[in-house]
């Protein structure tokens, strides 16, 4: 067998003995070194008990990065499958990495795919810059920004912005709550997530006017008329709100808990209709939700799918066509 077959026997069999001898300690496979990439895949085919063995190995075609050029289906039923493409040259592997636009003759609707990448520092490529050194600096003084503000106890909303207006010129540098950025660094996970949860607070204070305005109407509503209620649903459908973790009697006192590591206690009364909002929103919308879900005659009119939406199930049961 080329050394090609064997590690494709190997994968299939998923012997990790027999792919730590065929792999060569000396190249990198998806630009990390062979010990990491094989204990990360392990890793991930670990999470599913039953996958003992892939049943059939099926030949495919690349339709991304190598399109048009031969990789291969590991596959068995009700587990995921792992897609993988062989680089070669004279006759030698010179790298293995997953294939994200795999293309089979027959594909199975129901199939899945296993999928990780690897942080940028653990690549063999990777060079820690001055500019990513900078960058840690500036990360470290942000977080340290942050605990300041949570051990002073209860934070106002000012604070908070002022906190994220401080620091936006490094989310953006850092492509912070981004999350169609492809290239991934261990080291920014923690301010990405900080920053990301602070900015959601930052729009609910930032759009409360227009929680505000839908608060009003709904108060001229009649709530036993379900389709004013409808008609108010559909008309803010596109507003939307971020949930924090209630306090006892928040809606009195305004002080609602931020869930970041640490977490932060935190002031909303300066805009509560923003959560007040969202709460009456909800309920009523799954209330309505709930009350028209399609039938089993609605599936089968629909080829098996349906939308969720509230439009489209009201569609279904002929109600309120004219809002």
């Amino acid at each position: 067998m080329t050394e090609k077959e064997q590690l494709i026997q190997a994968f299939k069999s998923l012997d990790f003995e027999a792919l730590q001898n065929l792999l060569d300690d000396n190249r990198s496979y998806m630009d990390v070194s062979k010990d990491l990439f094989l204990s990360r895949l392990k890793k991930e085919l670990d999470e599913y008990k039953k996958l003992i063995t892939y049943e059939k190995v099926i030949e495919g075609t690349c339709g991304s990065c190598n399109k048009g050029c031969k990789a291969y289906k590991f596959k068995t039923d009700g587990c995921p499958s792992l897609n993988l493409f062989f680089e070669e040259k004279n006759g030698k592997v010179t790298d293995i990495y997953l294939c994200n636009g795999l293309k089979v003759d027959t594909p199975d609707e129901n199939d899945w795919d296993i999928y990780f990448k690897f942080y940028e520092e653990e690549k063999v490529s990777f060079v820690h810059t001055l500019e990513f050194s900078i960058n840690l600096q500036k990360i470290d003084n942000a977080i340290e920004d942050f605990n300041r503000l949570s051990a002073s106890g209860l934070v106002s909303i000012q604070e908070l912005v002022n906190w994220y207006d401080q620091h936006k010129s490094l989310a953006d540098e850092l492509n912070l709550n981004d999350p169609f950025v492809s290239l991934k660094y261990k080291a920014f996970e923690y301010i990405d997530s900080l920053y990301s949860k602070v900015s959601d607070l930052v729009h609910n204070y930032n759009e409360n006017y227009l929680a505000k305005e839908a608060l009003r109407e709904y108060e001229k509503l009649n709530k036993d008329d379900e389709k004013m209620i409808v008609s108010w649903l559909l008309k803010h459908e596109s507003k939307y709100f971020f949930s924090l973790k209630k306090t006892d009697n928040w809606e009195k006192t305004g002080i609602l808990i931020l869930e970041t590591e640490p977490s932060l206690v935190v002031d909303c009364s300066d805009f509560l209709d923003s959560f007040l909002y969202n709460d009456i929103y909800y309920r009523h919308y799954d209330e309505i939700m709930t009350r028209y879900e399609p039938t089993k005659e609605h599936f089968e009119q629909n080829g098996g799918s349906v939308e969720r939406s509230l439009e489209s199930y009201l569609k279904l049961h002929n109600k309120y066509t004219d809002l």
